[in-house]
C-alpha cells in the first residue's frame, strides 16, 4: 500500500511540474509581441506636419521596430546573465527495479525497487567573478542597444526631414517657376501688343515667345520634381504611395545662428547616440574579459538535498545531504586561455572603435557647423539678391513700355530674377537641412 502510495505522490509531483511550464507557455502565448498599430488610416491622411511625417516613420520604419525586439531580446540575455547569481532548486523522482543478482552488490544491500523524490538546491559562492561580470556584461550590452536604437530613431529622424524640406523645396520652386510663367506670358502679351502697333519687331516677338514656351517647360519639370519628392517622402515614412497627401508646414523665415563649437562639442560628448554606444560596448568588452578568466579560480558552491527513498528491503524513509564543494579545473587544454586572449582582442577592437568614433563625430560637428554657418550666410545674400533683381525687373519692363529699355534687357532681367529666387530657395533648403544634420551629429531629439 505505502508503495501506492509514493507512486502516487511521485504522479502528482510530474503533473505539477508539467503544468507550472504549461501555465508560463500559455502566458506567453496570451501575450505575443505585435508592431505598434499605426493610429489613423492612410486614406484619412491629407496634411501632414513635420511632426506627424516623424511619428509615422517612427511607427512604419521596419527597422525601428527590429531595433526594439533586439532591445528586449538583450534584455532576457540580461536575466540569464543575472541567474547564475541565484540558487538554483530542481525536483527529480525516479522509480527504478534492479536485479538481484547483479554482480558487485553485497548480500545485505540487494534490494529489486527503488523508489526516490527529493529536492536539490545549490547557491554558487564564488566563482572567480564569472557569474558577475557576466551579468555587467550583459547589461551594458542592452544599455548599448538602446542607444543603437536611439541612433535609429535620430537617422529616421533625419532621412524625414530631408525628404520634408526637398517637398517644400521643390513646392517652392514650382512657385517660382508659376510666377516666371505669368510674368513672361505678360511680356509676351505687351510685346504682340507693340508689334500690331508698329513698336516691336517679329523677332523680338519671337523671342518673347520663345521665353514663354521654356517658362511652361520649367513649369513642368517643377511640377514633376514636387510630385517625385513626394512619392520620396511617402517611402520614407512608410504610408502608400497612392495616398493623397500634402504638407501643411513652410520654411521657416527666421534663421538661428548655431552655439559656439565648443559648446556643441560638450552637447555631442554628452548626447550623442553612437559616442555612447561604443562607451558601452567598451565597458561590455571589458566586463566579458574579466568574465573570460572565471576559470582560472575556483567554483565553490553551497549544496544540499533533501527528499524521500523506499525499497523493497528497508522501509520508507527521509534522508538528505549538506555541504560545501568546490571545483577547480587545474588543465582544460587551454580552453580558458583561448577564451581570455579572444576577449581581449574584442576588447582592443572595440578600443579602436571608441577612438575612430570619436574623432569622426568631432569631424561630423565641424563640417555640419560650418554647412549651417554658410547657409546662413547665402540665405542673406540671396535674399538680398533677389529684391535687387526684382527691382531691376521692374525697372526694365517700365523702359521698355517706354521706348528706353531693349526687350533683350528685360528677358535678361527676367532670367536673372528667377535664378535668384531658385537659388534662395535652395539656400533656405540647404540651411534647413544643414540643421538637420547638425541636429543629429549633436544628439539632439526631436521636440527637445
Amino acid at each position: 500500500m505505502h508503495r501506492l502510495y509514493i507512486s502516487i505522490i511521485l504522479f502528482l509531483l510530474f503533473f505539477v511540474s508539467i503544468l507550472s511550464h504549461k501555465q508560463v507557455f500559455a502566458q506567453d502565448a496570451a501575450t505575443p509581441r505585435q508592431p505598434d498599430p499605426v493610429p489613423q488610416s492612410e486614406a484619412a491622411v491629407r496634411k501632414l506636419t513635420l511632426g506627424e511625417c516623424i511619428s509615422l516613420a517612427f511607427q512604419n520604419n521596419p527597422g525601428l521596430q527590429i531595433e526594439r525586439e533586439r532591445i528586449a531580446e538583450l534584455e532576457n540575455d540580461y536575466r540569464i546573465a543575472s541567474s547564475a547569481l541565484y540558487p538554483r532548486l530542481s525536483l527529480s523522482a525516479y522509480y527504478q527495479q534492479l536485479d538481484s543478482d547483479r554482480i558487485g552488490v553485497l548480500p545485505t544491500m540487494v534490494y529489486s525497487e527503488e523508489t526516490l523524490a527529493q529536492a536539490r538546491v545549490k547557491q554558487t559562492l564564488f566563482d572567480g567573478g564569472k557569474s558577475w561580470n557576466n551579468r555587467s556584461a550583459a547589461f551594458s550590452a542592452n544599455e548599448a542597444q538602446k542607444e543603437s536604437a536611439e541612433a535609429s530613431r535620430l537617422d529616421t529622424v533625419l532621412a524625414v526631414s530631408q525628404a520634408y524640406y526637398r517637398v517644400l523645396e521643390a513646392r517652392e520652386i514650382l512657385r517660382v517657376s508659376e510666377t516666371s510663367r505669368e510674368q513672361r506670358e505678360e511680356f509676351f502679351k505687351l510685346t504682340e501688343a507693340f508689334f500690331k502697333a508698329g513698336r516691336a519687331t517679329k523677332i523680338e516677338l519671337l523671342r518673347a515667345e520663345a521665353q514663354l514656351l521654356d517658362a511652361e517647360r520649367s513649369l513642368s519639370q517643377a511640377r514633376e520634381a514636387r510630385r517625385l519628392s513626394e512619392l520620396i517622402l511617402k517611402k520614407v515614412i512608410g504610408i502608400n504611395l497612392q495616398t493623397a497627401m500634402d504638407i501643411s508646414d513652410a520654411f521657416s523665415a527666421e534663421l538661428q545662428e548655431p552655439a559656439g563649437e565648443d559648446v556643441l562639442l560638450q552637447e555631442v560628448m554628452m548626447n550623442n547616440p553612437d559616442l555612447k554606444k561604443v562607451g558601452l560596448l567598451k565597458e561590455q568588452s571589458e566586463a566579458s574579459v574579466q568574465a573570460a578568466k572565471g576559470p582560472y579560480w575556483p567554483e565553490i558552491s553551497l549544496q544540499g538535498t533533501y527528499g524521500y527513498r523506499d525499497r523493497d528491503v528497508t522501509s520508507w524513509d527521509s534522508e538528505w545531504t549538506a555541504g560545501v564543494f568546490l571545483e577547480w579545473a587545474f588543465f582544460e587544454g587551454g580552453l580558458t586561455k583561448a577564451q581570455v586572449g579572444k576577449a581581449r582582442s574584442r576588447a582592443s577592437q572595440v578600443a579602436w572603435s571608441e577612438r575612430a568614433v570619436r574623432d569622426q563625430v568631432q569631424i561630423d560637428l565641424r563640417e555640419s557647423l560650418g554647412n549651417l554657418r554658410t547657409a546662413i550666410t547665402s540665405v542673406n545674400s540671396t535674399r538680398r539678391m533677389v529684391e535687387a533683381q526684382d527691382e531691376a525687373y521692374q525697372a526694365s519692363v517700365e523702359f521698355y513700355k517706354r521706348g528706353k529699355a531693349t526687350y533683350l534687357e528685360v528677358l535678361s532681367a527676367q532670367v536673372d530674377l528667377v535664378q535668384a529666387k531658385v537659388t534662395s530657395v535652395r539656400a533656405v533648403a540647404d540651411y534647413q537641412n544643414a540643421g538637420a544634420r547638425l541636429d543629429r551629429v549633436v544628439g539632439k531629439r526631436p521636440g527637445s
